[in-house]
C-alpha cells in the first residue's frame, strides 16, 4: 500500500481536521490570543495527526502485507476470508465476515458442479459401455458373413459382397475410435484413480494395436516395422490407446508409400519409445501448438474429419501416467512422436538382476 493512496483514502478526515484547526484559529484570533500560541496549538495539532497518520499506515500496510502473502501462498484461494489475519477494526471483521459467507457459497456452487460433472461422467462412461455391444455386434457380424458368403456364394458376387462388409467394419472401427476417445477424455482428468502400473511388454501393445487397425494399414498400403524389446513400468490398457492414436494420426497425413517405424531407446534413467512415419511432416511454426486442444493445423484443415483432440489428449494422458510425449517433424518428410518412461533407480536394478 503506498502513502499517497493512504492519505487519499484518508482525505476526507484530513480536510476535516483542517478545516477545524483553521476554525479554531480564527475563533482564537477574534478572541484576542496571541499568534504565536495559535500557532503553537496548530503545530502540536499537526504533529499529534501526522504521528497517528503515520502509526495507522503503518499498522494497515502491515495487515495487507500479511493478507497478500497469505493469499500467495494458498492452494485455495477463494478460501481466503477463512484464514486473514485478526483485526479490531470494525470494518476489516465486516469485510472477512462478507468474505466467509461469499466463499460459502463458492463452495457450495463448486461442489454442485463436481456432482453434475461427476453424474455426467458415470452417465458417458455407462452411454460408451452400452454402445460399444453393439459396435461389436457389427464387427461379429460382419465377419460371420465373410465366411457365409465365402461358403456359398461364387467369387463374383462373394468379392463384391466382401469389399462391402469390409467397408462396414471400417467404418465401425472409425465409430469404435472415436467412442473411445469420448470414454479416456471423460476418464482423463482422473487418470489416477482407472490406471494399473506394472511391466509392460511395448512390443506386444504394438502388435496388438496393429492386428486391431489391420484392415485400414491394408486399405492404405501401410508398411509397419517393430523393434521394441524393452519393457516398461505402464498401464497397459492406457498405453494402447495413446499408442493407437497416434498410428490413426500417421495414417490420416501419410504419404502415399507409407511405412511406420516403432523402436525403442534404453538409458539409465528412461526407455524412449519413437513412433515415426514417413508422412506429410509438421510445419515449424505450427510445432509449438500440436498438443494444443482443438488445434488442427494446415494439415488438420486438409483433412474436414480432424478434430485437433488426438494428440491433445495424448499429452494429457501421458502427463497423467507420468510420460514425457513429444514431437520431431520435417515438413514433406515425416513425423517422430517420443514417447519417454521414466525408470527409477530400484526397478533398473532390479531389471538388470
Amino acid at each position: 500500500m503506498k502513502p499517497s493512496a493512504f492519505l487519499k483514502d484518508r482525505s476526507l478526515l484530513l480536510l476535516l481536521h483542517l478545516s477545524c484547526m483553521a476554525l479554531l484559529a480564527g475563533f482564537l484570533h477574534i478572541t484576542g490570543y496571541p499568534a504565536a500560541n495559535i500557532l503553537l496549538i496548530c503545530a502540536l495539532w499537526s504533529l499529534i495527526l501526522g504521528a497517528w497518520l503515520f502509526v495507522t499506515y503503518l499498522q494497515r500496510k502491515k495487515y495487507f502485507q500479511e493478507a497478500a502473502q497469505i493469499l500467495e501462498h494458498m492452494d485455495k484461494p477463494y478460501l481466503l476470508g477463512e484464514v486473514l489475519p485478526d483485526s479490531w477494526h470494525l470494518e476489516d471483521k465486516l469485510y472477512r465476515d462478507m468474505l466467509r459467507r461469499s466463499n460459502k457459497s463458492v463452495i457450495e456452487e463448486i461442489h454442485a458442479l463436481e456432482d453434475a460433472m461427476q453424474e455426467y461422467r458415470e452417465y458417458l462412461e455407462s452411454w460408451v459401455h452400452e454402445i460399444k455391444t453393439p459396435i461389436t455386434g457389427i464387427s461379429l457380424l460382419c465377419e460371420n458373413g465373410r465366411k457365409a458368403v465365402s461358403a456359398e456364394l461364387s467369387d463374383s458376387t462373394t468379392k463384391g459382397i466382401n469389399r462391402l462388409l469390409r467397408d462396414i467394419t471400417l467404418e465401425n472401427n472409425k465409430i469404435e475410435n472415436y467412442v473411445d476417445m469420448v470414454l479416456y477424455y471423460a476418464r482423463s482428468g482422473q487418470v489416477h484413480k482407472d490406471y494399473l502400473i506394472r511391466e509392460t511388454d511395448l512390443q506386444e501393445i504394438i502388435y496388438e494395436v496393429l492386428g486391431k487397425e489391420r484392415l485400414l494399414l491394408i486399405q492404405n498400403h501401410v508398411q509397419a516395422d517393430v523393434s521394441c524389446p524393452d519393457k516398461v513400468f505402464t498401464d497397459r490398457k492406457w498405453i494402447s490407446f495413446i499408442i493407437n492414436q497416434l498410428i490413426l494420426n500417421s495414417i490420416k497425413y501419410r504419404s502415399d508409400a507409407p511405412v511406420l517405424h516403432f523402436y525403442t531407446q534404453r538409458d539409465k534413467n528412461s526407455v524412449t519409445l519413437t513412433v515415426e512415419d514417413n508422412g506429410t511432416g509438421i510445419l515449424p511454426e505450427e510445432m509449438p501448438r500440436i498438443f494444443e486442444k482443438g488445434f488442427t493445423g494446415s494439415n488438420g484443415r486438409d483433412h474436414e474429419k480432424a478434430t485437433g483432440m488426438g494428440l491433445y489428449l495424448c499429452r494429457k494422458l501421458c502427463d497423467g501416467l507420468g510420460i514425457s510425449l513429444s514431437a520431431q517433424s520435417e515438413y514433406g518428410q515425416g513425423t517422430k512422436m517420443l514417447l519417454t518412461f521414466p525408470l527409477s533407480s530400484y526397478i533398473t536394478a532390479t531389471d538388470l538382476d
